[in-house]
């Protein structure tokens, strides 16, 4: 239909959102004038989220994102069927989340764009695989009662798989799923486009919607209105935080990622716990503005483990970015004896496969993370996965560092297969 790659999502969010409401989903079958249809759908979509009470603010941006799709189909020569469209998506994803629900849809649909787009130029956006976002929530050991916030959102991939987990646990008490819903996650994004996405996301999975917040994650104004967050005279104070902040495009001016990580620890109540994967140069920098966070998190809270995470962990949404998980205790400055549990995770069982980009073909993640958090949880040190160590702000902050080699499980194909590797990334950066 030759729409652009950038506006595919956000037509994708709306047609998803219109499908929800019944009249809409009744009329469009009977509607031959694309046109009037692309109006008469943003149409419906901007109405429900006004009756929502979603604010004022937000309504701008949302009319103004959705507004492109009025343009999409305003002219009449156009070979473009927007209703057929519509028919495809109820058909194949409208029922597919009715049997999947909490599936980040969204953050789906969107990787799939930029992979097939090769001109994505979304400075520092890399949305986090759906495997690892789960992996956060068993980090964190979310439950019914746990207050889940991310300042740095994009489509709510983090609140949505938290969601997934919340709900479960609430085995079926509505007014508990209720209370998940409307109060209990908390979402913070800048970007109008990420804004537009994630308010539509967490509007296709039942509500959440209001509390996602059309700002800037590090705003201390709205940090402090989230801490502040009561109902009933029952606090509302994140007791959990999960991000994956934006990536550094230009090191000098762009903003350091464990800045966003400072400010997440910020919300959060005493003693909860912060999840965040950030870039490897984090855990490694030991000078400069990096180095500098990492002394100001350490003097108010504390270290509690580092993951060392896949290569090519973000090979879907075409970044090339290694990157470790961080886990911190929210308000507790970390002891000057406290050991750190570092993981050298770096095989999580999935394998590149052409056209499907990063998958698990052989269905080995389920096993794998059940050893990594076993081995977190119970502190074990494996050689050639873990190792228990003190470190400070001056230190590096990954498992490579001080990890014992299993050099028995070495093979001839292991040295092969590590010089194949560098010659493609000379080869893909023209070093070579």
């Amino acid at each position: 239909m030759k729409i652009d790659e950038a506006e595919r999502c956000i037509l994708a969010s709306c047609i998803l959102l219109a499908l929800r409401l019944p009249k809409f989903k009744n009329y469009y079958k009977t509607e031959d004038n694309q046109q009037i249809l692309a109006n008469n759908m943003v149409r419906d979509v901007i109405d429900w989220f006004v009756k929502e009470n979603v604010g004022e603010i937000k309504i701008k941006v949302l009319e103004s994102k959705y507004a492109t799709i009025r343009g999409m189909f305003s002219d009449p020569k156009d070979n473009k069927d927007l209703r057929g469209l519509i028919a495809d998506m109820e058909e194949n994803i409208d029922n597919f989340e009715k049997t999947n629900r909490y599936y980040d849809v969204l953050g789906q649909l969107y990787v799939a764009f930029l992979r097939y787009a090769n001109t994505s130029n979304d400075l520092g956006v890399v949305l986090t695989p759906t495997h690892i976002t789960e992996f956060f929530s068993d980090i964190a050991n979310v439950n019914k009662n746990s207050v889940v916030f991310d300042n740095c959102t994009g489509t709510c991939g983090f609140l949505i798989a938290a969601m997934s987990k919340m709900i479960k646990d609430a085995n079926g008490d509505k007014s508990i799923e209720k209370s998940i819903k409307q109060d209990q996650l908390v979402g913070i994004e800048y970007g109008d486009k990420m804004y537009c996405l994630a308010a539509s996301n967490m509007a296709i999975h039942g509500d959440g919607k209001t509390n996602i917040y059309y700002e800037s994650g590090l705003n201390p104004k709205i940090i402090e209105e989230i801490k502040e967050r009561q109902k009933k005279g029952k606090s509302l104070k994140p007791t959990v935080g999960m991000l994956n902040p934006p990536y550094k495009a230009d090191k000098k001016t762009d903003v350091e990622e464990l800045a966003f990580v400072k400010w997440n620890l910020e919300a959060l109540a005493e003693g909860g716990t912060c999840v965040a994967i950030v870039p490897m140069q984090c855990a490694i920098a030991t000078k400069g503005k990096t180095a500098l966070l990492k002394k100001e998190l350490l003097e108010k809270h504390t270290l509690e483990a580092v993951f060392s995470m896949p290569d090519e962990l973000f090979y879907n949404s075409d970044k090339s970015v290694v990157t470790c998980i961080m886990v911190f205790t929210a308000h507790k400055p970390h002891p000057k004896d406290k050991e750190t549990f570092f993981g050298y995770f770096k095989d999580d069982g999935f394998e590149k496969r052409k056209k499907l980009g990063r998958i698990d073909v052989h269905n080995k993640w389920p096993k794998i993370k059940e050893e990594w958090l076993w081995l977190y949880r119970n502190r074990k040190e494996v050689a050639g996965k873990s190792v228990i160590h003190h470190v400070d702000a001056k230190d590096e902050w990954c498992a490579e560092a001080y990890m014992e080699t299993d050099y028995s499980t070495l093979t001839d194909a292991d040295f092969i297969r590590t010089l194949q590797d560098y010659a493609a990334f000379l080869v893909k950066s023209e070093t070579l």
